[in-house]
């Protein structure tokens, strides 16, 4: 395939204005992340292992700490409990078990199974959280992510400890934009303040020089010089969970036009690590449709996916737009982008936000037509669908592209939100 670079012609660029500085991406790439263990409390939920060289008894038994037994007690080299076993701290037996040598170093002790870190443990999966507390509020990090130095703002929220899992948010800035900009414009900064989740603003490649994602078959230099945001965007989550409390089943993903993009495609390539998203303003463009041969056709995009699993989604799309990014499907005028091979591309097509929504309910499975949403007269929801997943499409008429960023009356964040909570990884 021949990679164009968009370009904007400077007619463009004022009637753009803010539209155009947002306009973002989806992308198709990255490596598959993981997490270890489960979740369990810091006493040790599950944790009954063989005690000490010669004693029952746990660190501070259900006898207390001189309950049955002694220093010497009777026993055996294979006595129960441990310094968190069976039940954790309050395990049968004393300070040191019938005849034990039981407690610290015991099976099931402090790194038995029920121990510190064992299934039952105070973090579960991903171990203990660290002991380094970031400070509340912004904290500017840089990362190395694909050879390139890459930058992102983590906030965090009032009232965190680090003592606890949290969830985050990724939210991608449009076309032209920074995370500094996106983190004063979507909502997402004083949502994660008042819920209490981590929202991370991360900035496009320094590579690519304008501020784009590779969100597929768009936009810009990303795409042209086939930038690996995805595998960013995993770098980002796997910083994450060495210097937060996060986590690590509830990392969400959002962004609004270019970064929308962004987002559509961290569902189709990130769904292990991302639990569900809430993409603005753009359409899924992960795959050429296949009546791009003709290039002149409206739609010379299409969402290709293939799902480790069902992933809910609820977009939002502005009804007005007609040219930015059509909510009707349609090119873009002037908006150039990849093409079919052996063709001069005009510029990119987008299905309409119908067809994009009726895409995603098609992944996930979704049974019987969108309906009424209670909870915002402004979307249409499947309901039925695998895994107890959704896919809403919440549509304004305020005219302008990202508008429903400003627009508080539409309620973005918190529709947005009310999802998203509700989603976790398996």
């Amino acid at each position: 395939m021949t990679h164009r670079r968009l370009s904007f012609p400077a007619a463009l660029i004022l009637p753009l204005g803010i539209a155009a500085l947002w306009l973002t991406a989806c992308g198709s790439s990255g490596d598959t992340g993981g997490h270890a263990g489960s979740s369990g409390s810091a006493g040790g939920s599950s944790g009954s292992g063989n005690g000490g060289a010669t004693g029952n008894g746990g660190a501070v038994g259900a006898g207390g700490r001189a309950a049955t037994g002694g220093a010497t007690g009777s026993g055996g080299a294979t006595g129960s409990g441990g310094a968190t076993g069976g039940g954790g701290v309050t395990a049968t037996g004393g300070a040191t078990g019938a005849g034990g040598r039981g407690g610290a170093t015991a099976t099931g002790g402090a790194t038995g199974s029920g121990g510190a870190t064992g299934s039952g443990g105070a973090a579960g999966a991903t171990g203990a959280c660290p002991t380094t507390v970031p400070r509340v509020g912004d904290n500017n990090e840089t990362i190395t992510s694909g050879g390139e130095s890459r930058t992102f703002i983590v906030r965090i929220p009032t009232g965190y400890t680090g003592s606890s899992r949290v969830p985050a948010v990724l939210d991608f800035h449009p076309l032209g934009g920074t995370g500094s900009s996106q983190e004063g414009s979507s909502g997402w900064r004083a949502k994660c303040d008042s819920v209490g989740c981590i929202a991370v603003f991360p900035d496009s490649s320094r590579t690519a020089g304008d501020n784009s994602w590779n969100a597929g078959y768009c936009c810009n230099n990303a795409e042209a010089r086939q930038i690996n945001d995805v595998q960013f965007a995993r770098d980002i989550i796997k910083w994450l969970e060495a210097n937060t409390c996060v986590d690590p089943k509830r990392i969400y993903a959002s962004g609004g036009s270019n970064g929308g993009g962004m987002t559509y495609r961290m569902a189709c390539e990130a769904a292990d690590v991302i639990a569900a998203v809430a993409p603005v303003d753009f359409r899924c463009v992960t795959g050429r449709d296949p009546l791009a041969s003709t290039v002149t056709a409206a739609n010379n995009t299409a969402c290709t996916c293939t799902l480790p699993r069902p992933i809910a989604v609820v977009a939002w799309d502005e009804g007005a737009d007609t040219t930015i990014v059509p909510y009707g499907g349609g090119q873009t005028p002037n908006l150039r982008t990849d093409c079919a091979p052996n063709a001069a591309c005009v510029g990119i097509g987008f299905s309409s936000a119908v067809v994009n929504r009726d895409t995603w309910a098609k992944f996930d499975m979704c049974t019987g037509s969108a309906t009424a949403d209670p909870n915002n007269p402004l979307c249409q929801t499947y309901t039925s669908c695998a895994a107890s997943t959704q896919v809403t499409l919440c549509t304004t008429t305020s005219g302008g592209h990202l508008a429903v960023y400003g627009n508080a009356s539409a309620r973005f964040t918190d529709t947005a939100w009310n999802v998203l909570k509700t989603q976790s990884l398996p």
